[in-house]
């Protein structure tokens, strides 16, 4: 009997420990995804309501662990051990889940085609607004600089503004001294420094001038970037030609690359391929690297060029704003948008556009784009230069005259074209006109003396000051029969 008692303590001793190890192991596990939320957090709304969340799971996990040590029951124990690995198993997956989950983070985009910012943007719902500029180091339609960090999680995003490269300034001068004498590897060290577009160097043999040395040059002056100059370099003694090892000229410019085959005496011809990304860029040579070139020269190398292809322009009047920024990013096309109120296109609708929808223009072009503001009523004011302010805004042309009135008072309005909530429609021009009060008519004073003078001048509504010794006028400031506003100043002169 003794035995069965002391089997069956053993056995409600280890079903207490099992209990509250159990128990011990949710606390520990639902108090880490706790701290785990509230590390890991990122958006604000959904940080807090998943803080809120596991909160309460803890208070529950803590309620659970009181509820385990007054529990005495075999089987209620039991429950306990099974509710608390539950627990503890939903906790820990919970973060194992969140540490292993990849987040999707914004990546540093300097120096990536637009093309591709874009295609990754579309992906993500994020809108790209961009805008250009001038750059001597950031190829043409790649990005400079974008407004948010790397590495920002790309739920937090909704917008990303780019500043993407134009290309060089072709309007920045340079000043070009004589480079006659120089070796031509200079030549073209200067010719990249300062970014000149325009360059054409020819060839020719001489018995004097050793090989790749400057003979002669057109321009010796200050030149914008893409204003043409020709210079003229030695190929050295026609019977001092030797073999030459192709170089790979795939991914140079046109300018290199015939640079190079002239100065080696190469034979060449080109052909051009319509590509989208690139623009005098090589693609292909018919003859391989490391292919010897004889000296009798007899071998001919053609070069694929790529050529800056055309794209055939969308009606952009069935097309939102967001969709023709993506398709100009996607075509290497400029989109100037402006803004105006039109009676009929409804807001956020395009109005009208440079190019003609179905045409086919040149990858970078430019194309204005007129979007609509909705329609504009005309509003209510309490005063003249309300209206002013935002008919100016709004770019609302308008015109205000001026009416003396007897009923309407001075700086209200007597009429308008337009009533308050009235549709403005396009092309209108709101007409004001503005009361200046009542009007009267300035008397002849010349002659008469200070007392009758002062007795019309009251009749009048005017304003007299009287200014002398004598007791006749001889001079006013207004003539006489002028038509002049209520209450307007007038001086009258006596005889000295």
């Amino acid at each position: 009997m003794r035995e069965e008692i002391y089997e069956e303590r053993k056995r409600n001793d280890t079903l207490m420990i099992l209990t509250f190890i159990s128990l011990a192991l949710a606390l520990v596990s639902s108090i880490s995804y706790l701290i785990y939320t509230f590390v890991a957090g990122t958006h604000l709304i959904d940080h807090i309501v998943s803080v809120v969340s596991v909160t309460l799971l803890v208070i529950f996990t803590i309620f659970l662990v009181i509820t385990g040590f007054f529990i005495e029951n075999k089987k209620a124990k039991i429950f306990i051990i099974v509710a608390s690995l539950l627990l503890s198993f939903y906790s820990i997956f919970q973060v194992a889940v969140g540490l292993n989950q990849k987040k999707d983070l914004l990546p540093d985009f300097t120096n990536y085609d637009i093309k591709d910012v874009n295609n990754w943007a579309s992906k993500r719902n994020i809108e790209i607004i961009s805008s250009y500029e001038f750059s001597d180091t950031i190829e043409k339609y790649h990005v400079i600089s974008q407004n948010i960090k790397k590495k920002t999680p790309t739920k937090n995003i909704k917008e990303l503004k780019l500043v993407i490269s134009n290309g060089i300034d072709n309007t920045i001068t340079t000043n070009v001294t004589s480079m006659v004498g120089w070796k031509l590897d200079d030549v073209i060290k200067f010719i990249d420094d300062n970014k000149l577009t325009n360059v054409t160097i020819n060839f020719e043999y001489s018995d004097n001038i050793d090989k790749d040395i400057i003979i002669s040059q057109d321009a010796i002056k200050e030149i914008a970037r893409n204003e043409p100059i020709t210079l003229v370099s030695s190929l050295g003694k026609e019977n001092m030609l030797k073999s030459v090892t192709l170089d790979n000229l795939v991914g140079l410019d046109l300018f290199h690359a015939t640079t190079y085959l002239k100065r080696n005496s190469i034979k060449y011809n080109i052909v051009y391929e319509y590509n989208l990304d690139k623009d005098n860029i090589v693609l292909k040579q018919s003859l391989k690297e490391l292919t010897v070139i004889s000296t009798s020269r007899t071998q001919e190398v053609t070069l694929t060029v790529a050529k800056a292809n055309q794209v055939t322009v969308p009606d952009f009047k069935y097309m939102t704003e967001s969709q023709i920024k993506d398709w100009a990013n996607n075509n290497h096309i400029q989109i100037e948008f402006s803004y105006e109120f039109d009676e009929n296109i409804k807001e956020n609708k395009v109005i009208s556009f440079t190019a003609t929808a179905g045409s086919n223009i040149n990858v970078d072009s430019n194309i204005k784009i007129v979007v609509s503001k909705g329609q504009i009523r005309m509003i209510e004011f309490k005063n003249v230069s309300d209206f002013e302010n935002w008919a100016k805004e709004n770019e609302i042309p308008y015109s205000i005259s001026y009416e003396y009135s007897d009923t309407v008072s001075q700086g209200k309005i007597i009429s308008s074209t337009h009533k308050t909530n009235q549709i403005i429609k396009n092309n209108e021009t709101v007409k004001l006109v503005i009361s200046e009060g009542g009007n009267t008519v300035v008397p002849n004073f010349i002659g008469l003396d200070i007392n009758t003078a002062k007795s019309k001048c009251k009749d009048a509504n005017l304003v007299c000051t009287i200014e002398g010794n004598n007791n006749t006028i001889i001079k006013q400031s207004m003539k006489a029969n002028s038509k002049v506003p209520i209450g307007t100043a007038i001086i009258l002169n006596k005889e000295k």
